[in-house]
């Protein structure tokens, strides 16, 4: 009996990890479109931090000490501040399936960083492959049309993903919380409130009443979606498929979430992406899934 509870339970693992968090870009998208994006991104993750708190909490995860505490406010201002603060305002300018495929090769510089920052990895000829492949396909699908002003979204998208690469890295020097639960808690809740600190510096809160009066139940159900779904159920199926199942299977999502994302794009709203773009998008995840094998070899 328990061989098929597990597969079952895998099978619902991977799906909510490729579905939501693919599904997510979407949903950011189209609240955006009508709220101040770091007001919207406050809201998501401090709500999703106090959620994963109290789970921890609930669940007798230890108190993290000074040190571990001072990590995780620390990652969170790189991972969920910096890296969301761009993610959301970029999202204003750029389609949701073009944001998803730039993000999706956040693994190719991580790669590069094992490389040549931490010295992890060796660069096979598989690994630096990737990385070119990354690297050209990002440009296929940045450049077309794009110049000038048109760059900034890009751009920003760009270094929100060098952001979350840098903090991916330096974390492994770091000590963190030993519940998962209460470190990405912290993080999310220390990002959400630097965030709402951000919305109020830049003067977003003046626009609050404006926002209230265009919100709807479409917008409702997105944040809720973020929240719910696409924060607390696909982190939690990320960690016990961390447990349960090779990483290098685990990180399949990072080629998926941008198909998803793409397709939904599409479907859902319309999005289009140009002829070089596409071919861009076909290079970018075929450098993911070389460097995550390479990865995996080295």
């Amino acid at each position: 009996m328990g061989r098929p509870v597990n597969r079952r339970l895998r099978i619902l693992a991977y799906a909510a990890v490729y579905l939501f968090w693919g599904a997510s870009f979407l949903a950011i998208r189209e609240i955006v479109l009508v709220a101040p994006p770091f007001l919207a991104a406050a809201v998501r993750f401090t709500s999703a931090g106090l959620i994963l708190l109290a789970f921890a909490v609930a669940n007798r995860a230890p108190l993290p000490s000074w040190t571990e505490g001072r990590s995780s406010l620390a990652l969170g201002v790189i991972f969920f501040a910096i890296n969301y603060a761009c993610v959301f305002w970029a999202e204003q300018r750029i389609a949701s399936g073009y944001a998803a495929v730039v993000s999706s090769t956040t693994p190719v510089w991580v790669f590069a960083g094992e490389w040549l920052w931490l010295s992890a990895v060796r660069p096979t000829r598989a690994g630096l492959a990737g990385m070119l492949l990354g690297i050209a396909g990002v440009a296929l699908v940045v450049l077309p049309g794009a110049s000038g002003r048109a760059l900034v979204a890009p751009l920003v998208m760009m270094f929100g993903v060098l952001c979350w690469t840098f903090a991916t890295l330096w974390s492994r020097r770091l000590t963190v919380p030993k519940s998962r639960y209460m470190n990405a808690g912290l993080q999310m809740f220390t990002g959400g409130v630097l965030l709402f600190a951000l919305s109020s510096g830049v003067g977003e809160m003046s626009r609050l009443p404006e926002v209230l009066t265009r919100w709807d139940l479409r917008l409702s159900l997105d944040m809720t979606y973020l929240v719910i779904a696409a924060s607390i159920l696909a982190f939690l199926a990320f960690v016990w498929l961390i447990e349960h199942e090779p990483a290098s299977r685990v990180s399949s999502y990072a080629y998926v979430n941008p198909l998803i994302a793409v397709a939904l794009g599409a479907m859902v709203a319309g999005e289009r992406l140009a002829p070089a773009q596409w071919a861009g998008a076909g290079l970018v995840l075929s450098g993911v899934v070389m460097t995550l094998r390479a990865r995996v070899n080295a």
